[in-house]
């Protein structure tokens, strides 16, 4: 389910620079929903709370912003997998190169990655890294 996204991203036309994650997102969203992915899909009924896509029972998240937040990205994939509303996950991210382009302070793959390790007996879903340029 992931090398189709791969694809895409190795294909996409956009050039990382200062200010342009909001813009790479949209892209990449937009990209997404041409492969078959939702739009934004609540993590529970009972809130508002939303993860970036879904496809058949895989969660995905994509996190171009502030770094604090792909903590609660996966602490909603954890939730919807212990809820069995997904059985695996794919992440999309900056790696440090390109998020030191973009701006400060940005998540990137390499420390997404390394925290991820610190947390593997809490967080249980089987997640896809894909880091970006």
């Amino acid at each position: 389910i992931y090398e189709p996204i791969i694809t895409m991203l190795n294909k996409l036309d956009f050039e990382v620079q200062k200010g342009s994650a909001a813009k790479l997102r949209q892209r990449i969203s937009e990209e997404l929903f041409q492969l078959g992915w939702s739009d934004k899909t609540k993590i529970d009924s009972e809130n508002d709370i939303t993860i970036t896509s879904m496809k058949g029972n895989i969660g995905l998240c994509m996190q171009t912003g502030n770094v604090s937040r792909f903590y609660a990205d996966i602490l909603k994939l954890q939730f919807m997998y212990i809820k069995d509303k997904v059985t695996a996950a794919i992440y999309i991210i900056p790696t440090k190169t390109a998020s030191q382009k973009m701006g400060s302070n940005i998540a990137y793959f390499e420390r997404f990655v390394e925290e991820l390790n610190l947390y593997k007996h809490i967080i249980t879903i089987p997640i896809f890294i894909i880091g970006i340029e």
